[in-house]
């Protein structure tokens, strides 16, 4: 492969089960994690102009990846994780923690991430997808966004050019890929901040299958509804396909037991999908990206 100058780590036939949190997943061809900003610039332009076709990811917490693996190239965004401090103002990398970042906050008295501290995400994929829990979403305190463009180019967004939605933004829509945020966020007492996060992680502790491999919630709520409830009440809490299984503890999470195949889970996926549209009229849609 006639490879662009860039800087960063780069391995062939990578198990791209060890980047994602379901644990899933067959070789990639090449990953590739660009040191800085202007590593993952060079390269998506190199894949644009070379017309070789390639997938972005972050913590790969909320994607499903195929069991015979990516024949292309995989950019890992990960290593770009600068941050930067001003009173109440942070400006970060799209591969900074997110879960990271919210400690981080809170330790430092400013308010309004707290709802993010158990979510194992990115900074850029909680935004494309204007991840949110507990009455928060990460959309509402953006200031502004640097992102890169389908076409190459380097373009700082203000929030009122960005729409955030339940579990979307236009960011996605327009196939942008986020380099940098900017976030704007209130003072308030460290103890109290660091408290909520415990009562948070305390809940998801108590709520959620934290000790099998899963990405999240698996299907988005359906307007007036909970997709977790219809789920149960169809009957489906507990139930298996090979190594995937409904969690017995939260029916919108679909876990690894061990040796889960994408296959199975996408199966599952549509099982449920097909009963939950039978019993109730309701056709439930994935939150998670499928590859």
């Amino acid at each position: 492969m006639d490879w662009p100058q860039v800087k960063g780590r780069i391995e062939k036939d990578y198990p791209l089960k060890t980047l994602c949190t379901w644990k899933i997943g067959g070789p990639g061809k090449i990953v590739y994690w660009p040191q800085e900003q202007e590593d993952l610039v060079r390269i998506v332009l190199w894949c644009r102009t070379q017309k070789k076709p390639f997938v972005l990811l972050g913590r790969g917490s909320n994607v499903l990846l195929p069991d015979e693996g990516l024949n292309c190239l995989v950019i890992v965004s990960t290593e770009l994780k600068n941050i930067s401090w001003l009173e109440n103002i942070v400006q970060v990398e799209a591969g900074y923690p997110l879960m990271l970042l919210a400690r981080e906050c809170a330790k430092r008295s400013l308010q309004g991430l707290e709802f993010a501290a158990g979510i194992p995400g990115t900074v850029g994929g909680a935004l494309a997808i204007n991840a949110g829990a507990y009455g928060g979403e990460i959309g509402g305190l953006v200031r502004e966004l640097t992102v890169l463009t389908p076409e190459g180019k380097r373009i700082v967004l203000p929030r009122e050019e960005i729409a955030f939605g339940y579990r979307c933004s236009s960011l996605q829509a327009k196939k942008y890929y986020i380099l940098e945020s900017t976030f704007e966020l209130q003072v308030n007492d460290s103890k109290i901040l660091l408290e909520r996060i415990r009562e948070f992680n305390s809940k998801r502790k108590n709520t959620q299958p934290l000790e099998f491999p899963n990405a999240g919630s698996v299907f988005r709520n359906p307007q007036g509804h909970s997709a977790a409830r219809l789920i149960e009440a169809a009957g489906w809490k507990g139930y298996r396909v090979g190594g995937a299984q409904v969690s017995e503890k939260h029916a919108n999470f679909i876990v690894n037991r061990g040796d889960a195949k994408a296959a199975e889970v996408r199966e599952l996926i549509q099982l449920i999908q097909t009963d939950v549209f039978h019993k109730f009229g309701i056709q439930l849609q994935t939150e998670v990206k499928m590859f």
